[in-house]
């Protein structure tokens, strides 16, 4: 006799997410057998949309606990397992196989599945992953250059005491690991688009990290509270709470994750610390040796502490390695920069763009570059570039250098037109409006 097939529940909780709502919903849509929206306090539409699609809407007044929340969620899921999505994220249809398939096997709990979080900076760094480019096959997702991936609990078999734990970046996984329940690995992804909401994720630094100290301070003797300050500090680069915190959680837990390392390095090279960031990379690279940032890093403090030579023997084979990824191309130019090399300097950064064209960092760095070199001419052009294919980008600086240009060499009309153009992002900005008022004695 053939078994029935498991249900799956959806288990959400939203605070105005009216915006990303819809896409979520649909991306699952012929998954599950039922959505649990916890709402938390929105404002907008976010419950309106969520009854439109059939989701069963509760309501949860805020107590500044993320768990709490999710609890609640979970409480008032019926399906045999729980798929857990935010509403700044979705499924592609083609996991949806993969996830009902593991629903059927015996034995395990729950899976670990792909955070997956797209990113606009990929010459940036989020948590000790390196920023990686998008060629996969999925749909979802497909509008972004880069992401970085993280496993995270998010498939359950739904059992009476499931529950997260910490109040900010909420847990599934400790409750598996204090009930020694099996969890394995599943070949799918979590779409995550929050990374990319810049003024999102700048409104949630400070909050976030309120919270994180709370937890921290109501919980002194807690890892994972000590490494959400950690993280969080980082985030708002605050460098001297992130050593703090992440001292506090070595002294807990003298075997610490990749991820306390690098960050410890990291705030340490950003105080200008970089001989004390050494030992914490190295410590990564004993235990892993193919650990991109540890290896970025380290050798970013080795120039820095006047080992330029051994910094190029690491970054060197990196690179060559890896021409798929900027951080180490965007690390060597660093190094040579800081030897005099600046034409090298030059060449590694353009092989970071070449393989991410469309990264704001990465443009902006090679204009700061060329204004470094005193090559105002070539910043022109480069800005020039940059705004092909990142049309408000450069924070007002890019149109300035280009109109400048354009009104030097005698076009004043386009050099006008690309005023306009910076002015209706940048309407602010002293260095348009000084050369708008120049074009119009021209």
């Amino acid at each position: 006799m053939i078994g029935l097939m498991p249900t799956l529940s959806l288990a959400m909780i939203v605070k105005n997410e009216a915006a990303n709502l819809p896409r979520c919903l649909r991306s699952v849509q012929g998954l599950v057998d039922e959505v649990i929206l916890v709402d938390t306090g929105s404002t907008d539409d976010t419950v309106a949309i969520a009854m439109a699609h059939g989701a069963k809407v509760s309501h949860f007044e805020w107590v500044d606990d993320f768990a709490a929340a999710r609890n609640e969620s979970l409480r008032r899921c019926t399906g045999d397992w729980v798929l857990v999505l935010d509403g700044d994220e979705s499924v592609d249809a083609l996991d949806h196989a993969r996830i009902r398939s593991a629903c059927m096997e015996d034995g395990t709990a729950g899976y670990f599945l792909t955070l997956r979080n797209y990113v606009l900076d990929a010459g940036g760094v989020l948590l000790d992953q390196v920023i990686r480019p998008n060629d996969t096959p999925y749909q979802e997702g497909s509008e972004y250059d880069h992401f970085a991936d993280f496993p995270s609990v998010r498939l359950s078999r739904r059992f009476a005491d499931l529950r997260f734990e910490g109040r900010i970046h909420e847990l599934l996984a400790p409750c598996f690991l204090e009930r020694k329940l099996p969890v394995g690995t599943l070949d799918a992804v979590i779409h995550h688009f929050g990374k990319v909401d810049l003024a999102r994720e700048e409104e949630k630094k400070e909050r976030y990290l309120r919270m994180a100290r709370d937890q921290a301070a109501a919980d002194p003797k807690n890892c994972q509270a000590w490494f959400n300050v950690m993280i969080q500090a980082a985030s708002a680069r605050d460098w001297g709470l992130a050593i703090q915190a992440g001292e506090t959680f070595l002294a807990l837990q003298p075997k610490p994750t990749h991820t306390v390392l690098t960050t410890v390095a990291l705030a340490l090279q950003e105080t200008d610390r970089p001989a004390e960031a050494i030992p914490f990379l190295k410590r990564v690279l004993l235990d892993r040796p193919t650990h991109l940032l540890a290896s970025t890093r380290l050798a970013v403090s080795l120039a820095q502490t006047g080992q330029a030579d051994a910094a190029l023997r690491l970054l060197e084979p990196l690179v060559h390695a890896h021409p798929e990824l900027p951080a180490p191309s965007l690390a060597l130019a660093e190094v040579l920069l800081s030897t005099g090399r600046s034409e090298e300097a030059q060449s590694s950064l353009k092989q970071s763009i070449g393989a991410c064209p469309r990264d704001p960092g990465l443009r902006e760095r090679q204009v700061q570059l060329d204004l470094q070199l005193g090559r105002e001419a070539q910043a022109a052009l480069d800005a020039w570039t940059a705004l092909a294919v990142i049309p408000n980008g450069g924070g007002g600086l890019w149109h300035a250098l280009v109109a400048g240009s354009l009104l030097k060499g005698g076009e004043v009309a386009r050099g006008r037109l690309i005023l306009e153009q910076g002015l209706k992002v940048y309407p602010a900005h002293p260095r348009l409006l000084s050369l708008l008022e120049i074009s119009r004695t021209l």
